[in-house]
């Protein structure tokens, strides 16, 4: 329970939504916001336009190292992965290609092949 709150604040067109709490306890709590229906849409388009899964098909170009990005995480969700795992994620590639191939997490892919 808050017994204050400083409503959801913007620093700039590029930044999340946040606002801080302070707590009855005299601790302070900050709250960031992300709408991911963007990110989800664009990664639905990209797994769409990526061909099929044996070849790179319409996928040339899609990188922008002329490699193939296959997923995009909304920033919060990878706050989440991070805290859930201890910041294992961040080093484990195997850990990562986990959470990145398993079907709750599919709207995050922009390819159809596993990671």
């Amino acid at each position: 329970m808050s017994i204050s709150s400083s409503g959801w604040t913007k620093d700039d067109s590029t930044s999340r939504p946040w606002k801080s709490d302070i707590n009855n306890d005299g601790t302070a709590t900050i709250n960031t916001y992300q709408d991911v229906q963007p990110i989800i849409e664009k990664n639905k388009k990209d797994f769409n336009n990526y061909g099929d899964k044996l070849t790179f098909g319409k996928a040339s170009g899609m990188g922008s190292d002329n490699g193939v990005t296959v997923a995009s995480i909304p920033t919060n969700v990878w706050e989440i992965w991070c805290e859930e795992t201890n910041g294992a994620i961040k080093k484990d590639e195997k850990l990562l290609k986990k959470y990145l191939n398993d079907p709750d997490n599919k709207y995050f892919r922009t390819t159809p092949t596993r990671v």
